[in-house]
């Protein structure tokens, strides 16, 4: 009996010991280094949200979606609910439209634009 009161009371010991030594440890990653991180992801991530809406909002991007009976208002309300890597990778072909329609390539343009309402709807489709 004794030499399990002894054992119970080492064991004890251990794990309350143990828990108070990683509780001291360092963390991994500086907790201002996450801090930045986050900012930083967020700025990306208002960026790219800015520049999807930039074009949406152009005439050109509203008389495409209109041929194709597509709701740019609802498109609009769907970037607010992107995830980071779905914003990413639909500000690329925003990026490139947008730049088109301050050049004035319409050809592009379109193409560009209709590939950015197919992405958009099918987002649309899997929310």
């Amino acid at each position: 009996m004794r030499n399990r009161m002894t054992v119970v009371a080492v064991i004890v010991s251990s794990l309350l010991w143990s828990s108070t030594a990683m509780a001291q440890q360092r963390h991994v990653v500086d907790p201002a280094d996450m801090r930045q991180a986050v900012a930083a992801q967020a700025a990306t991530d208002q960026q790219n949200r800015d520049v999807v809406l930039r074009v949406l909002r152009q005439s050109q991007v509203r008389e495409v979606a209109q041929r194709l009976g597509l709701s740019v208002k609802r498109a609009e309300s769907a970037v607010s609910t992107m995830s980071s890597a779905e914003l990413a990778e639909l500000a690329v072909p925003a990026r490139a439209a947008d730049a088109d329609l301050a050049g004035g390539n319409r050809t592009i343009i379109i193409s560009t634009t209709t590939l950015l309402l197919i992405i958009i709807i099918v987002i649309l489709l899997a929310n």
